[in-house]
């Protein structure tokens, strides 16, 4: 085979965008008020975007120790 072409498949994978996983229902995203990320989705269901604010609000998130809203950066892209 050609060795141009040997590279080309090898830099395939720098081409093809990652497939992130969503979380599983029972994932719980505020151990303080056992709120998971089933919880979010069903409360957030008909939402075209999810404020922060009423998710704090309605599901408590952030009134505890608030490492739930700290880290929502490593959830919040994957519950939707």
């Amino acid at each position: 085979m050609d060795k141009e072409f040997l590279n080309q498949i090898d830099r395939m994978g720098d081409l093809i965008p990652e497939v992130e996983e969503k979380l599983d229902n029972e994932v719980l995203i505020c151990e303080c008020f056992c709120v998971s990320a089933r919880d979010i989705r069903e409360a957030f269901a008909d939402a075209q975007i999810v404020d922060l604010q009423l998710l704090q609000n309605t599901l408590n998130l952030g009134h505890g120790c608030q490492s739930c809203m700290k880290n929502k950066d490593t959830w919040l892209h994957k519950i939707f």
